[in-house]
């Protein structure tokens, strides 16, 4: 019988150790980014039959169980550092194509691109669009370096009012002759190898005509009529000051370039209007010159961005979120990262905000969810126990001690 008493607080002392480990461990990772708080479970063993009925036998850990409550999110100064509000894990894939889960968002991009985790494993995600629409297959996330190539412009939309007290001008538009026109206003645009232009309109208010009021225009790049076609027109507008005819040219304005593709720019002037009120006008081209990258972005939906050095703004990808039915059932694996395991079932990935997936906080981290005055306050009812069980076994010591006395006296 003190045989077994011993065992059974072997077990005893034994679980206190079990135990002791676990808060080690939560105290040792209160700092740690996206560390989930940790616990023992026991269960009961079985003993000898007393009476017909089993007595307990000492004490087994029977399991590990994890706090996956959401810890505290902080702000960072880095655009690449991620946190999950709500459910759900980062993807990330290790340099053996296993895929791993994590809460930890601290992300670093790689020197080939590559969005990189805080062990080095890539990051996960979905290709997008230009509208930010998630599609394709689960990918590494790679943040493009070099220059973004340029667009040709290909429409020039204006804007703003035409004073229609302005002094109605005769004879042909002389860009050099300020006494032909009424107005001017220049809109940048670039070519196909991503050069900028300027083009100038001059506008010239010619009076009434045929139940309209008209403003004839022309148009010149750097300066220039030579080369361009269709960069003459007038525009009419109602006696309520609004475009009703030459508001869509029907032709677009072309230019030949020296040393690009030839210009086509499909001209909008239906946005003009011609009230009594000075003149203020406005336009706008697309296209874009050559650009570099010059920082990364994230959104809440977990749209990685690349701005460039010309103001352009491109989606590259979505961080992929993984949620799973049983999170007690993943397995933690060396780094702090969770692989996945019958128990608890395969992943379900998607996107920030999708099903049962929370938002992505983008220059934020999650802080651990150790409850410091909790571990502090397991700390001292495990001194408690080791002592108890330390006495129960002082005490059988004593009692095997005395028998082993009467035995040889």
């Amino acid at each position: 019988m003190a045989g077994d008493s011993l065992s059974i607080t072997q077990t005893g002392l034994q679980g206190v150790e079990n135990a002791m480990q676990a808060v080690s461990d939560n105290l040792a990772n209160e700092e740690t980014v996206g560390f989930k708080a940790e616990q023992v479970d026991f269960g009961t063993l079985l003993g000898d039959y007393i009476g017909g009925s089993q007595l307990g036998g000492g004490v087994i850990a029977d399991a590990v169980t994890r706090d996956f409550s959401e810890g505290a999110i902080v702000q960072s100064n880095s655009p690449t550092d991620l946190a999950i509000q709500g459910n759900g894990f980062f993807v990330f894939q290790d340099s053996s194509g296993t895929l791993t889960f994590s809460r930890d968002g601290q992300m670093t991009i790689g020197n080939n691109g590559d969005l990189l985790s805080f062990n080095g494993s890539q990051v996960m995600g979905y290709p997008v669009n230009a509208n930010g629409t998630a599609g394709g297959v689960l990918a590494p996330i790679v943040i493009p370096q070099g220059i973004l190539a340029p667009t040709a412009s290909t429409k020039v939309t204006m804007s703003g009012n035409l004073d229609g007290s302005s002094p109605v001008v005769t004879g042909a538009i002389n860009p050099a002759n300020p006494a032909t026109y009424d107005t001017s206003v220049s809109v940048q645009v670039f070519d196909s190898v991503g050069n900028s232009h300027v083009l100038t309109f001059y506008l010239q208010n010619a009076g009434a005509s045929g139940g309209t009021e008209n403003w004839n225009w022309l148009a010149t790049l750097d300066g220039s009529t030579t080369g361009l076609a269709n960069n003459t027109g007038t525009i009419g507008f109602n006696s309520n000051g609004q475009v009703v005819s030459g508001g869509l040219p029907a032709s677009p304005l072309t230019a030949t370039i020296s040393g690009a593709a030839p210009l086509s720019l499909s001209l909008d002037f239906s946005a003009f209007t011609q009230y009594g009120a000075p003149t203020s006008t406005s336009g706008t081209a697309d296209g874009n010159a050559p650009g570099r990258p010059s920082g990364v972005q994230v959104d809440s939906k977990g749209i990685v961005s690349v701005a460039y050095s010309n103001g352009q703004i491109v989606n590259v990808a979505q961080v992929a979120v993984a949620t799973f039915t049983a999170e007690q059932g993943l397995a933690l694996s060396s780094g702090g990262v969770y692989q996945q395991t019958a128990t608890s079932g395969p992943p379900t990935i998607g996107t920030a905000g999708a099903g049962p997936a929370g938002s992505i906080q983008p220059s934020s981290l999650e802080n651990s969810n150790v409850d410091l005055t909790s571990q502090l306050v397991a700390l001292v009812l495990l001194q408690r126990s080791f002592e108890a069980n330390a006495k129960a076994l002082q005490t059988q010591d004593n009692i095997l001690g005395s028998v082993v006395q009467i035995q040889t006296s």
